[in-house]
């Protein structure tokens, strides 16, 4: 491989604890008391949104927008402060980082983005980053946003492996004409993990031996 691509959340970082923390604090201003368990289920894996959580909560959805607006800060205020990586992915790409051109594809937020580097020092180990500002809805599973960071690395996609967690992860790979290693956790699909074209159990077992020094032959 001459280039590593990896996803973000659910990969490298966990967040939603903080997403659920910065929603249900703006419940209980409205005085609404839930559990994080309770947002998961009933809230977040339904896909509700802003108004839908209100509505939901019995709560005037006139005041989605101020809601939208005061939760959004808290939680990109939550990720400067609190997030961590999961297990020991911080170490594994700084050793990663000594081989081969690293690259960061997510869906999230330019702005997320800038307050997990304030923490997390993604800059610094991530040669390009691609966020959901540069995709918009182009988002996995399009190959959109691979294909725009195998551009910006200057890498042949066929050279290239993009490490993921989820389903999205392993068909927007595939259609972007690299292997997809996949980071099977217990919210990985059957699907990709029948798909991958790599297990992992951890971050860290990603194979150092197929990373090319320097992101070229030789």
């Amino acid at each position: 491989m001459h280039a590593l691509l990896l996803d973000l959340d659910g990969t490298l970082i966990d967040s939603f604890p903080l997403w659920a923390a910065a929603n249900l604090h703006m419940l209980e201003l409205r005085g609404i008391s839930l559990t994080e368990q309770k947002f998961l289920t009933d809230f977040y894996q339904p896909g509700l949104h802003h108004h839908g959580i209100l509505e939901k909560c019995g709560l005037p959805t006139d005041d989605a927008e101020k809601f939208y607006q005061e939760r959004n800060q808290l939680y990109t205020r939550y990720l400067a402060e609190r997030i961590e990586w999961m297990d020991d992915a911080g170490a594994v790409l700084e050793r990663c980082k000594e081989i081969l051109p690293l690259g960061l594809m997510s869906g999230t937020t330019r702005k997320d983005i800038e307050a997990i580097d304030r923490r997390l020092h993604l800059s610094s180990l991530f040669q390009e980053i691609v966020t959901f500002d540069d995709t918009g809805k182009r988002m996995k599973p399009d190959p959109y946003g691979l294909l725009l960071l195998t551009e910006k690395l200057g890498v042949d996609p066929k050279e290239c492996a993009y490490v993921g967690d989820q389903y999205v992860d392993v068909q927007a790979a595939r259609d972007a004409g690299m292997e997809c290693w996949l980071l099977q956790t217990p919210n990985t699909p059957a699907q990709a993990i029948k798909e991958a074209d790599l297990l992992l159990a951890s971050i860290g077992d990603i194979p150092m031996e197929r990373l090319v020094k320097g992101g070229k032959v030789g």
